[in-house]
């Protein structure tokens, strides 16, 4: 049967190196949640998942054969190139286009001053901010259904493409305050097993994910709070918790990831959920994200209760300097306390570490090697800082950024970058070698903390951690180009 939509989620892992070793598919939730929310309204919907495709081939196919009148695609700016692709075909075949995500909401004039190799405009219609309520209504207008606005420009929480070629904003659309009012993700249009046989091969066990809260209060100037903002808003902890208990139920998932931006904000909400996901016996092994001033022993505690097995941390320096640059809101000492607090609950710590803000040192880094060897986190990660669009640090720089192409199609996978920036010093070549360093500073702590690797590994270890610290050294004192090209940290 013809669906009334289709929405596309358009990462390829066949198509990025970086996923094909990482092998840690996610979901398309929020895309789910779009598709309960449109089926609720008695639309037909489907869901093309590119994730497990090899081409835009099968995409075209699947456009030859079904014809969806409507189609919406949703893009970050690690996917912009494919989801221009995949509008591209979508157009051809006679479908109204929409996109919508955080990079249409950081960059609408991107997508909709985008031309194809036609010379077309494929993308009709940008989805600004938090899309269910806006689908809904854009769906009742595209479909005339009885009651709907009759000129898209009375839709709030679009941005639409003027004759003249200039963006057009629509009135903003108010946030969702009561999130107990959506359906659950419609998980059951993806094909499940696939995201569990990948899974279970590269790692012995499969997530699902969830959703608790939409935005985060903070401010770091690095961060693009697109779609859901800088608020923040919850759903109750009884609805979560019935969430929880229907996935264990039904999916038997072996873990679960919280996608929330920040876990606990709400002191209170977390001890609430605490005891709604014990009345159901929901318990799921799983991991999430918070913040070093907010993990409090309660707080770990309660978390530990319902399955809490690893909590990701953006410490991201060891710099207070760097920190309150970043206006992060954190101490250095916080991120000691917490590490520790989760080490003596037993829950495996993970951080995000971050180089090359505007205004770091050498001195700076060093001090992040220092936090890495003392707090021993379990795993991390670190990214060289790139300035996100719709961000303080991204103005902040702006007038050092060096594009490729006129639309600024600058990423050919999640990790490969070609957006150049202008430094006051220190090029690629230096960063990449401090990621080096700061591994094995951590590697060459863990042995000395007890890590009895192979006599092989840890001569490894020994050399790498002597050349690291010798061309760190080196490279920051070297005549560089100061250009630096951008990959984000995994997980990130």
């Amino acid at each position: 049967m013809r669906p009334d939509i289709t929405l596309v989620h358009p990462l390829f892992i066949a198509k990025d190196p970086v996923e094909r070793r990482l092998m840690t598919p996610y979901f398309p939730l929020g895309l789910m949640y779009l598709a309960a929310v449109l089926r609720e309204r008695g639309y037909r919907v489907e869901l093309f998942d590119c994730t497990f495709r090899q081409d835009y081939t099968e995409f075209e196919d699947y456009m030859r054969r079904k014809r969806p009148p409507v189609v919406g695609i949703t893009s970050l700016i690690t996917i912009r190139r494919h989801a221009l692709i995949l509008a591209e075909i979508a157009h051809h075949y006679g479908a109204t286009v929409i996109l919508g995500g955080p990079d249409p909401t950081g960059l609408p004039e991107r997508y909709l001053g985008y031309r194809g190799s036609h010379g077309e405009f494929p993308v009709d219609i940008v989805v600004f901010d938090e899309g269910e309520l806006t689908i809904r209504e854009l769906a009742d207008h595209l479909f005339g259904r009885a009651g709907a606005p009759r000129d898209l420009r009375e839709i709030p929480g679009l941005r639409l493409r003027g004759a003249n070629g200039q963006v057009i904003a629509t009135a903003p659309r108010p946030l969702i305050n009561d999130l107990d009012t959506l359906p659950f993700p419609a998980r059951d249009l993806v094909e499940m097993e696939d995201y569990r046989r990948a899974w279970r091969k590269a790692h012995g066990y499969w997530p699902l994910s969830i959703i608790n809260t939409r935005g985060c209060p903070y401010a770091c100037t690095w961060c693009q709070k697109a779609v859901f903002g800088r608020t923040h808003r919850t759903r109750s902890p009884a609805n979560s918790a019935e969430e929880m208990r229907h996935l264990k139920e039904v999916y038997q998932p072996d873990f679960l990831r919280v996608v929330d931006d920040i876990t606990g904000v709400n002191p209170k909400w977390v001890l609430q959920w605490r005891d709604e996901v014990l009345a159901r016996d929901a318990v799921i092994p799983f991991e999430c994200l918070t913040r070093v001033n907010l993990a409090s022993e309660a707080m770990l505690s309660a978390l530990k209760e319902i399955g809490c097995r690893r909590i990701y941390f953006g410490a991201e320096s060891g710099s207070q300097k760097v920190l309150n640059a970043m206006k992060k809101g954190t101490k250095v000492q916080q991120i000691y306390e917490a590490t520790a607090r989760c080490k003596r609950l037993g829950i495996e710590t993970y951080f995000f570490m971050m180089v090359g803000y505007p205004g770091e040192e050498l001195e700076d880094l060093e001090q992040s090697v220092r936090l890495l060897r003392e707090t021993l986190p379990d795993r991390f990660s670190t990214t060289i800082a790139y300035p996100l669009p719709g961000t303080p640090f991204y103005e902040q720089v702006r007038d050092r950024l060096m594009f490729d192409s006129e639309w600024n199609i600058d990423w050919d996978y999640t990790a490969q970058n070609r957006l150049l920036f202008r430094r006051e010093k220190y090029d690629t070549r230096f960063y990449r070698w401090v990621i080096r360093w700061f591994q094995k500073e951590w590697e060459d702590a863990r042995l000395r903390a007890g890590w009895q690797p192979s006599f092989l590994r840890r001569a490894r270890i020994r050399i790498g951690l002597w050349i690291a610290r010798r061309m760190v050294r080196l490279l920051a004192r070297w005549p560089s180009r100061p250009l630096v090209r951008f990959h984000p940290a995994e997980g990130r």
